[in-house]
């Protein structure tokens, strides 16, 4: 199976005219291993999404074997069975009861037969399990970090893959299991199995590589065999890559006066270069700096080839970054405007603009915030609740299209969770002579539906708040609003703390979510729209989601006990970051006539 990519790119999330990568066109060949090297936010990971089919392009096609992965918004489910992705932190998507349930729920997708499921487990538990820690009944939440991550790689491999993406797949790894890494992909590639590696491990994968794939911004910045790119080191230093230790071992020999090519991918390469030149036999492979220079030749003079035919993969000019020699400087989203309308930089990601909801005061909306509650708890009646519910309606319109989204993916399962709630509430049980009757109650149900309304009401207020303003704006607002009623006692510093914290569980409730989506996705291979999760994948979300709540809740509360948070007094009563304009009168002043009228109508 071949894959390409034809004119495609990647939008941000929550901005979809920020391109994070492309356009790009790149054909990947079976067979081959191909690594993705670049600096953190050059768009590694979401092109694995891209050709893993978890991620839809937001312009250009994905083919697998020339058709088109993406079909009405749905990815072809014949033809993402074939692509294995492991994601970075692999451990994180367990959540079956026994070991036997996770390589069940990685092969369900396929329908084999349990003979063929059975051996499927036992080859990929024969590769990544050489101390028999994977007893099929064994619960995958007693193993060990580096235990869990062999078990989620064995669980993919299981899989067998045509083509298998992976993210930095050894961070995390102890020595022995790399050794396993490196010659499971040098097994796969015999037997024709294509791999895409995402990685900043060089000195683990470049002896491994057919190919490099440079990345800068979104762009391919460089298309080159391995011994080609380290042979241009400056290539590797100029995009933030940073070089391998051939390259190192090569300078380190050249600063005592001699030379040697850093094209040595392995240190057994390395040692024999170093023996031949010093056995009186030997090809003189080290040559004295001196006679390097007398020649006008110098490693750091290459430049990359600018033709098609000298470029590796076949990539074309033009759908590459060009790359400066050393000592020129690179070029940028700033430094053409050509380069800019393609793609704007990912490497520092910039806030949707919300308009005036972000650029208020953070005062002004927790006095906002605190009306709209206040003015929904006293409502008495369904008229007042629902006329409270319209200025927070309004307030969620105001934000960007794709934040409000992101905030409708968490409401539409709360709803669901309400509804669920009024239906139970109204449930009878009558005992009497025969069997037990059950009934419903309309009128426990209504006032239960009550209830959750006005709940549902401050919730979405909630998430207008926390989705219109930044974490730090929200502490600073607190602060300011909690200073005043220091000088009581109370410990005030820790309940501001607790508030805040609060309300950025809830963006990252929803960053999380998305991460597990795609995970999610990625193994269950169904065929959905992005985004959206199968009720049986439900379980595959849920638990991994709530263990990394709960991970980073406890690393929140670690982090704040070793900085002694909510012993310190607050800060300043003035903070300087704030500035309340007239904008933010208007507002308040409207949030105050507000609760005047439901508080008129309760």
């Amino acid at each position: 199976m071949s894959l390409a990519l034809i004119q495609a790119t990647a939008a941000a999330p929550d901005n979809p005219e920020r391109l994070l990568l492309g356009p790009l066109d790149l054909s990947f060949s079976e067979g081959t291993v191909t690594l993705l090297i670049g600096r953190t936010g050059s768009g590694k990971s979401t092109l694995l999404q891209l050709l893993a089919g978890v991620r839809a392009p937001a312009g250009g096609e994905v083919h697998a074997d020339g058709a088109s992965i993406w079909r009405k918004w749905r990815a072809d489910r014949r033809l993402v069975l074939p692509l294995g992705l492991t994601f970075q932190f692999p451990e994180q998507q367990l959540f079956a009861r026994t070991i036997r349930h996770e390589f069940g729920y990685s092969l369900r997708p396929f329908r084999l037969s349990p003979a063929e499921e059975e051996q499927r487990t036992r080859d990929a538990r024969a590769v990544w399990d050489r101390r028999d820690a994977f007893a099929p009944e064994r619960s995958p939440f007693t193993l060990s970090g580096g235990q869990r991550r062999r078990l989620a790689l064995a669980t993919t491999a299981a899989t067998a893959p045509d083509w298998l993406l992976m993210d930095e797949p050894t961070a995390g790894l102890e020595a022995a299991s790399v050794l396993v890494l490196q010659a499971y992909i040098r097994q796969r590639r015999e037997n024709g199995g294509g791999t895409v590696i995402a990685t900043h491990d060089l000195d683990t994968f470049l002896p491994l590589a057919d190919r490099v794939l440079v990345l800068q911004d979104g762009l391919i910045a460089a298309d080159l065999p391995p011994r080609e790119l380290c042979a241009q080191s400056w290539l590797l230093r100029q995009t933030g890559v940073g070089v391998p230790s051939c390259v190192t071992v090569s300078e380190a020999l050249s600063a005592h006066g001699l030379e040697l090519q850093p094209d040595r991918l392995t240190p057994e390469e390395t040692a024999e270069a170093i023996a031949a030149a010093l056995s009186l036999g030997g090809e003189p492979e080290i040559k004295r700096r001196d006679a390097a220079e007398s020649d006008g030749t110098s490693p750091e003079a290459e430049k990359l080839p600018t033709s098609a035919a000298d470029t590796a993969g076949g990539l074309p000019t033009e759908a590459r970054h060009p790359i400066a020699p050393q000592g020129e400087p690179l070029p940028s989203a700033a430094s053409g405007a050509s380069y800019a309308a393609e793609a704007p930089s990912a490497s520092v990601p910039s806030a949707p603009d919300a308009g005036w909801v972000q650029r208020l005061d953070p005062r002004a909306k927790w006095l906002l915030y605190a009306l709209s509650v206040i003015g929904t708890m006293q409502q008495q009646s369904w008229l007042g609740l629902t006329v409270s519910l319209v200025p927070v309606l309004l307030g969620l319109l105001s934000l960007p299209r794709e934040r409000v989204k992101g905030l409708l993916k968490f409401a539409k399962p709360l709803a669901l969770f309400f509804l669920l709630s009024v239906g139970l509430s109204g449930l009878t049980l009558t005992a009497g002579e025969g069997l037990p009757l059950f009934g419903f109650s309309a009128e426990r149900a209504a006032i239960t539906a009550f209830y959750v309304y006005r709940l549902l009401i401050v919730t979405l207020a909630s998430l207008w708040f926390a989705g219109s303003t930044s974490y730090g704006r929200m502490v600073e607002g607190l602060n300011w609003a909690l200073s005043y009623v220091k000088r009581t006692g109370l410990p005030v510093g820790s309940f501001a703390l607790a508030v805040a914290l609060l309300f950025r569980f809830i963006p990252m409730i929803l960053s999380e979510l998305e991460r597990f989506s795609l995970i999610v996705r990625a193994r269950g291979k169904a065929s959905m729209r992005p985004g959206a999760v199968r009720a049986r994948d439900i379980p595959a979300l849920i638990v991994p989601l709530m263990l990394s709540l709960f991970q980073r809740a406890e690393d929140m509360t670690m982090a704040m006990e070793m900085k002694g948070t909510g012993t310190s007094p607050l800060q300043s009563a003035r903070p300087s970051l704030l500035t309340w304009t007239r904008t933010d009168s208007l507002f308040t002043a409207a949030g105050l006539l507000a609760l005047i009228l439901l508080l008129s109508i309760r």
